[in-house]
């Protein structure tokens, strides 16, 4: 059979299985239902043409697409990607080798067949290392697109194809950005971090008293300023600091300021003008900071993607560095539909809420 590699099938994006109609009588009452054939299995110009079309078509019946039209598409050993369809943009994070002739052809005939643009970015020895080994984006059907527009849970995020391994949303904590829309209203809200301050947006747009982004880099916060114009939210009104993170809330510490939520989603590894972050050292000094900088009854966001640790290893790390305060650890919202049944094992994002008691 088709994709049943365990039983010696060629591979496939999925096992080539599928009951077109199913009849049986259950306690005497006759049932019957027919599925129609699907995309994937219809004959295409390529395997390439069903991978795309038919993992499209899965999603399309999880997704609300009029409130969000950026997700993960697919996972496939296959080649080894992982496939992000960002509005009309698929976006490929290739694992594997170099693409084929064949391949960048039935890519370009795919793109231009459904009117899509689709980037190819090599992500070879990720995570080994200080960020992994980089190349240009090994391969482009519209190599002028630099800038688009998607939307996620009704808000707009503007995406790039030239900042790095990302596109400026990590679609992975869709529904933690969700959660901080729906319990900001007339919160104090500090996100450390920030990147492209995707959940400062996501805060302001849920009515927040006061949103404060902090990162090194001045590029991403300019970036964070059109993510909320893009959403008619005033940048003006709210707060963006570029400093490193240690100082902002050491200088918050000095000054006795204090909110009711803090984001925090750092990098396992960055470097600003002033210092080097690692996060397997510099963990429990910023824990104790936000800790010190949050109000009374008020609650940490924290994830991470430190490859060398579990979310029990997390845990762990959390209750050793604040033994001795009195908190609450509870679990995160689940993870998004697209990214399939969470495993902390083999989950690269692992987090959890720290509630101050």
């Amino acid at each position: 059979i088709l994709g049943d590699v365990i039983y010696y099938g060629t591979e496939n994006h999925r096992m080539a299985l599928h009951a077109i109609n199913l009849r049986f009588t259950f306690k005497n009452e006759d049932f019957d239902f027919e599925t129609a054939f699907p995309l994937g299995f219809e004959s295409r110009d390529s395997a390439i043409d069903a991978l795309l079309i038919s993992t499209k078509e899965n999603m399309a019946a999880w997704i609300d697409s009029k409130n969000t039209n950026c997700y993960q598409l697919a996972r496939t050993s296959r080649r080894n990607w992982t496939i992000e369809l960002l509005d009309h943009v698929y976006w490929i994070k290739n694992y594997g080798g170099d693409l084929s002739d064949q391949e960048k052809l039935d890519l370009s005939s795919f793109a231009k067949k459904y009117n899509c643009t689709i980037f190819v970015r090599t992500m070879k020895d990720r995570g080994a290392g200080v960020g992994g080994e980089e190349k240009d984006l090994l391969f482009a059907t519209n190599s002028e697109l630099t800038l688009w527009t998607v939307r996620e849970n009704g808000i707009q995020f503007q995406l790039r194809s030239d900042s790095g391994f990302s596109t400026g949303l990590f679609l992975d904590q869709r529904e933690n950005r969700r959660w901080v829309m729906e319990n900001s209203f007339q919160k104090t809200v500090l996100n450390l971090f920030a990147y492209t301050c995707a959940f400062s947006a996501c805060a302001a747009q849920g009515q927040a008293a006061r949103v404060t982004s902090v990162d090194a880099s001045n590029p991403f916060l300019d970036w964070g300023r059109k993510n909320f114009l893009l959403n008619d939210l005033t940048p003006e009104d709210d707060e963006f600091f570029q400093q490193d993170c240690l100082l902002f809330l050491e200088g918050a510490k000095k000054r006795s300021r204090k909110w009711d939520l803090i984001i925090c989603d750092p990098p396992t590894f960055g470097r600003s003008k002033t210092s080097i972050w690692k996060i397997e050292k510099d963990f429990p000094q910023l824990l104790q900071l936000m800790w010190t900088s949050l109000n009374p009854r008020g609650k940490i966001l924290f994830t991470c993607n430190y490859e060398k640790w579990t979310k029990t290893d997390l845990i762990k790390k959390i209750k050793l560095t604040l033994k001795n305060e009195k908190l609450e650890l509870q679990d995160l919202p689940i993870p998004p539909i697209d990214y399939g049944c969470y495993d902390e094992l083999e989950s690269p994002t692992k987090g959890v809420f720290i509630q101050k008691l």
